[in-house]
């Protein structure tokens, strides 16, 4: 291209020397010439610096559009995570709410019906570990009361206290003490089968009875189930194999 525009220049300058051929002499027509070939060439060399300047700029062009492209892209992405996370808090924010329902409604329960009503439980059940139960629920009332226990701590305790009562029910075991039988001190094995009922065998073996846990008081019951109690606590202590039984569980008839 370059060289196509310095011919046409130089026909249009020879041209012009020609034309004026007669009104010029040979130098000043070599001179309008060189000027007008410098002119011809500063001229290209800008349509050249021009035509690469373009093709930058429309690279540049192309960059911008690629980064527009991707930002765009990367807005389009963003809005989606915003709005599931906006959707997410939502979600948090009602399980914040219901979280607060469950509180305000679980403490006054763990302290007017599971504490109380652990309380009056055991007052109507058998009479077992009587010390051990009434620390456990004086330990509760300590727990609920103190300011500083979280929610979490208070419900684990009365979990805990809850299971206790859960296994104790489960058990039998066979422990010494002291009873008042016909206005006497007497020394007796007392025997507890589970939350069913509870028995005594004086040491000699010659009285037995069980607790009337409506009446809430020992009192004796026939001999002839005796051997039935002394097998009952040889099974308690380990001492034979399970095996059955005869002894009173419900009222017992004189």
């Amino acid at each position: 291209m370059i060289h196509r525009i310095l011919l046409t220049a130089v026909a249009l300058l020879l041209a012009t020397s020609f034309a004026a051929f007669g009104q010029a002499d040979p130098q000043r027509t070599e001179s309008r010439m060189s000027n007008a070939i410098e002119i011809e060439a500063r001229a290209q060399g800008k349509a050249e610096d021009w035509a690469l300047g373009k093709q930058d700029l429309v690279d540049e062009i192309r960059d911008v559009q690629t980064t527009i492209t991707w930002y765009e892209y990367n807005i389009k992405k963003y809005n989606i995570y915003i709005d599931r996370l906006n959707r997410n808090i939502d979600v948090l924010r009602v399980k914040k709410l219901e979280a607060r329902k469950v509180r305000e409604g679980l403490e006054p329960y763990l302290e007017d019906v599971a504490v109380d009503g652990l309380e009056a439980f055991i007052a109507s059940d058998l009479p077992f570990d009587s010390e051990g139960r009434k620390m456990r629920i004086e330990l509760l009332r300590n727990v609920m009361n103190d300011p500083h226990n979280s929610l979490a701590e208070k419900l684990r305790k009365v979990v805990e206290a809850l299971e206790i009562e859960a296994r104790s029910g489960q058990e039998n075991d066979a422990a010494g003490g002291t009873l008042v039988l016909n206005g006497v001190e007497t020394d007796v094995t007392i025997l507890r089968l589970g939350r069913l009922a509870m028995f005594y065998q004086s040491l000699d073996g010659e009285s037995v009875g069980r607790w009337n846990n409506q009446a809430k008081t020992w009192e004796p019951i026939d001999d002839s189930f005796a051997r039935g109690i002394r097998r009952a606590l040889s099974m308690a202590r380990g001492e034979r194999g399970l095996e059955l039984i005869q002894v009173p569980i419900g009222a017992v008839k004189q």
